[in-house]
């Protein structure tokens, strides 16, 4: 059985681990935006080129350790962006739920109007 990655160099390797970086980064910046349908859009491609790096990972050298922090802070990146979207969206629902409840209890002081 050939090994298809078995001409894969190591340019091949920093040239994924650029394009991850960069939809890293992208993730990041859209996160930023709230545009949390693209970050997703962005997650199948991230996944897509983790899945072809480690399908050739035997053939490939291992990232370097500049490579390694490099994705790891750009990850760390993204979870604190998403956490704090998460966090801003908790926020709003619980202000929603507290109208929620004002325009209840005033409807319920009203009473039915004379009329």
């Amino acid at each position: 059985m050939t090994n298809d990655c078995a001409s894969v160099e190591s340019v091949d390797q920093e040239a994924s681990v650029a394009r991850l970086c960069g939809l890293l980064a992208e993730q990041v910046a859209c996160g930023r935006q709230g545009r949390i349908a693209q970050v997703e859009r962005l997650a199948a491609q991230v996944d897509g080129v983790i899945a072809g790096m480690t399908h050739c990972q035997e053939s490939l050298p291992v990232m370097t350790d500049s490579q390694r922090r490099r994705v790891r802070r750009l990850y760390d990146e993204l979870v604190l962006t998403l956490q704090a979207d998460q966090a801003d969206v908790q926020t709003k629902l619980r202000q929603l739920r507290q109208v929620k409840r004002i325009v209840g209890a005033c409807k319920r002081n009203e009473g039915p109007r004379p009329g």
